[in-house]
């Protein structure tokens, strides 16, 4: 049976994700599906309430099942601050979909739970102690100010506000997916199936966060060992714990911090003194270097956080053709597939991958959320990939790397599509792409957001 999927990336002018697919077949049926809701900078509401009104006018009184990849902000934000609009009138009408990761009664719920509330305990401890014992040093207030735009989980696993809103907009009915899942798409009778290839049921692969030489298509090192990382932010807290509660009256101040005044030489005419604390040389001084250690840790929180991303594919069964969504999957994610097998079905994941007609692309183009075999196997003469991206939100972050981009452009033949694409007069497109032909997407619709060259959202539809 015949299937018309269009995909509708909403432009939050900012980093997040917002997709709305629109799946319809020859029958007559139709069938909405939300795919995360979420704002970088997690207070967007003017934009986010623009988009949610316009889901809420496109879907009007059908069924909406909401599909949430992780708890980070930037994916569920929305749920929050549009919550009202997107509940809709109907009694049952939401419906929420999450990875086995987030069912606190289950098995490996409980296991990422307890290692992510134990870092995320230690961040929250630390913090409250540098605001407690420096409130005195601007210098280390404005770190930890720094230290926020990396702070994207949403910091408890259960009972934060944006995630009891989600629940609250689907009044608790959640199915729990986890890898060799595979089923029709409810809501049509036939001409969907959807296979879930992620989050990873093994440890190891959740903690594998970035590629080795050629797994990814930028290769970085490997990030310390989550293991030393705690030994490490153990020994942090012990430290802070030990300072005295009026450190900020002592006449050394912070300055005795981390070093011991055993090692501190301030005498005037000692030249190294001199240059140390030469207003030029602000650069080399390293009394602040140890709150580094809290932003490590909230780094690699989130990009743990990251690999517990829930991956769907959807599979338009009379084409063959896939949709593949990653969330913000890292490569331990990625590998992960290739070990699932799926209930009741031959397929496997480089079968899926090898009709992958429209890749959402993986957190935003990161350097390591994209596996470079797997993207090597989509299909290159229809491939789409569609980037929620903002390059001035990115810029904190290793994204929009030009070799990234290069791969997309090249494997796709020009048609990724930008979350921050310039829109010319409502009409064409402007991106900075070497080898964009946005001319051959007439599939593709453009929403206007009412300003001469912004949008709302991008769609492409997609026939099979």
């Amino acid at each position: 049976m015949s299937v018309t999927a269009k995909i509708r990336m909403y432009n939050q002018q900012d980093l997040g994700d917002c997709f709305l697919l629109n799946f319809a077949n020859s029958k007559g049926e139709e069938a909405y599906y939300l795919i995360d809701f979420g704002s970088y900078k997690n207070g967007n509401d003017v934009r986010e309430n623009e988009i949610a009104r316009h889901i809420a006018e496109t879907i009007g009184d059908k069924k909406l099942t909401i599909i949430l990849t992780h708890q980070h902000k930037d994916h569920l934000s929305g749920f929050k601050s549009t919550g009202d609009v997107l509940k809709g009138d109907k009694k049952n009408n939401r419906s929420l979909w999450l990875s086995f990761l987030d069912d606190k009664d289950g098995d490996e719920g409980k296991m990422i739970r307890a290692v992510t509330e134990k870092y995320w305990k230690k961040n929250k401890k630390a913090t409250e102690l540098i605001n407690q014992k420096f409130a005195h040093s601007a210098a280390i207030i404005g770190m930890l100010e720094e230290k926020k735009v990396y702070d994207l989980f949403a910091e408890e696993q259960s009972g934060g506000e944006a995630m009891t809103a989600l629940l609250n907009i689907c009044e608790n009915n959640v199915t729990f997916l986890k890898p060799g899942h595979n089923f029709l798409l409810p809501g049509l009778s036939e001409g969907v199936r959807v296979y879930v290839l992620g989050p990873p049921t093994k440890e190891s692969q959740l903690r594998k966060l970035d590629p080795h030489k050629h797994e990814g298509v930028e290769g970085l090192t490997a990030m310390m060992e989550l293991s030393n990382l705690d030994i490490s932010n153990s020994l942090m807290l012990d430290a802070l714990e030990g300072i005295s509660a009026d450190a900020q009256n002592a006449p050394y101040k912070e300055i005795n911090f981390p070093f011991s005044l055993n090692f501190v030489d301030n005498t005037a005419d000692n030249p190294i003194t001199q240059a140390y604390h030469d207003s030029k040389e602000v650069n080399r001084q390293i009394e602040d270097e140890w709150l580094s250690e809290i932003g490590r840790m909230a780094l690699h929180m989130d990009r743990l956080t990251n690999n517990t991303s829930l991956v769907l594919a959807f599979e338009l069964v009379e084409s063959k053709k896939v949709l593949l969504f990653v969330g913000d999957a890292q490569i331990g994610n990625w590998q992960s597939w290739f070990d699932v097998t799926f209930h009741d079905s031959p397929v496997t994941a480089k079968d899926l991958l090898s009709r992958t007609v429209l890749y959402k692309a993986g957190h935003h183009s990161s350097h390591n959320a994209t596996l470079k075999d797997g993207l090597n196997l989509m299909n290159e003469n229809e491939l789409i990939i569609m980037v929620p991206v903002d390059a001035k939100s990115a810029k904190p972050f290793k994204m929009l790397k030009p070799e990234m981009l290069t791969g997309y452009n090249r494997k796709s033949k020009g048609k990724v599509l930008r979350s921050d694409t310039i829109v010319q007069n409502g009409k064409g497109l402007v991106t900075p792409y070497p080898f964009v032909t946005s001319t051959g997407l007439g599939n593709l619709k453009i929403i206007p957001d009412g300003t001469a060259n912004g949008h709302l959202a991008l769609e492409i539809e997609i026939k099979g």
